[in-house]
């Protein structure tokens, strides 16, 4: 099979990781994959976007199919690029989607082409199970891009209140934004708990995501939304335990054997306080839940082991990035075997016809 993934733009960042993760496993299972250049033979090709549906530039050449990868994190769709994302995901033959959640504002909205789930995974080898020592300082960790919809300023609230200052326990607050321009909630944050002695502020180191995760023992995602989640499923990778919110995407691949869950309060905020002139309401996670959480993964480090142990095996053995490829190649010969019968069937009537 060949196929043409395109992406809007090639700047590093979560979009771009998906982008080179989905390449190369196609290229793992057979797939003769072109990125940046066009292809000579474009009617050879499956042309496949992923990334922001409003920027989409789908090519004007005869290819043999169009797919698209679209997720939505709200179940509106943003008024100002409504009509350029509906238009852009109806003119795909196929879309997929990295969860059931993520799917809920594609099938809300007028788009007529049918929707298929292809979760997003983890690359193991990139991702390794890590041992680590349980008996040392118990090491949180909350990471990625702080901000309203990740529920960042629940963290250090939660941990200034499940723990006294002289308890052998840490966090760390990382954002992968450059020191010189991290997230406005990051700064705010780290204004207000800079100062406590058990609480760290990172910002665009240079190592990698695994040596984060290598030097801390529980990620802690106390998130509004997410339309997949890949830090909590890398984190599970490497054995890390996670407090996780009981709401969206995770809920499909997340459960307490990995963890602990942190409940729901009955608080709902607007979404558009994250995505600007989008409707709708978010839940809040409960603040009360999470210090338990963390209480409890502190008190039982043998049980908070074991859940690690856990989350990597069901890594390992259900959400690589090769179980989402091939779940996206089998959707994919379905459709093409199905246009193949309509063209054979619409030439027998022609046939027919003409006589």
């Amino acid at each position: 099979m060949k196929l043409w993934l395109r992406i809007h733009g090639y700047e590093p960042c979560s979009w771009t990781f998906v982008w080179q993760n989905l390449k190369e496993a196609f290229e793992r299972i057979g797939y003769d994959v072109m990125t940046y250049e066009q292809p000579s033979h474009p009617e050879e090709y499956i042309e496949m976007w992923w990334g922001d549906p409003q920027y989409f530039r789908w090519s004007k050449f005869d290819v043999k199919a169009k797919a698209a990868i679209a997720l939505t994190e709200a179940r509106s769709i943003r008024y100002d690029g409504r009509h350029r994302v509906i238009r852009n995901l109806n003119e795909a033959e196929i879309i997929f989607s990295p969860s059931q959640f993520a799917a809920i504002g594609l099938l809300e909205a007028p788009i007529e082409t049918p929707v298929h789930i292809a979760y997003f995974g983890v690359d193991i080898n990139e991702f390794p199970y890590i041992k680590r020592d349980w008996d040392e300082t118990l090491s949180f960790l909350h990471a990625g891009v702080p901000q309203f919809r990740k529920g960042s300023w629940l963290v250090p609230e939660a941990f200034v209140a499940a723990f006294d200052e002289d308890d052998d326990v840490s966090l760390t607050i990382h954002t992968f934004f450059k020191p010189s321009s991290p997230s406005e909630m990051f700064q705010q944050l780290k204004a207000e708990y800079g100062g406590h002695p058990n609480i760290t502020f990172t910002a665009d180191t240079a190592e990698s995501s695994v040596e984060l995760y290598e030097k801390h023992h529980v990620y802690i995602s106390p998130h509004l939304s997410e339309g997949f989640g890949l830090m909590i499923a890398e984190a599970m990778s490497t054995g890390m335990p996670c407090l996780v919110s009981r709401c969206s995407a995770p809920r499909e691949f997340f459960d307490k054997d990995y963890g602990n869950w942190i409940e729901m309060s009955e608080t709902y905020l607007p979404v558009d306080q994250c995505m600007p002139n989008t409707a709708g309401l978010w839940r809040v996670p409960d603040l009360e839940s999470l210090i338990s959480g963390m209480q409890i993964l502190y008190t039982d480090r043998g049980a908070a082991k074991v859940s690690g142990d856990k989350a990597s095996e069901y890594v390992a053995r259900s959400l690589t990035w090769d179980h989402t490829v091939k779940t996206i190649d089998r959707h994919l010969n379905e459709m093409l075997d199905n246009k193949e019968k309509e063209t054979i069937s619409e030439n027998s009537i022609s046939n027919i016809a003409s006589i």
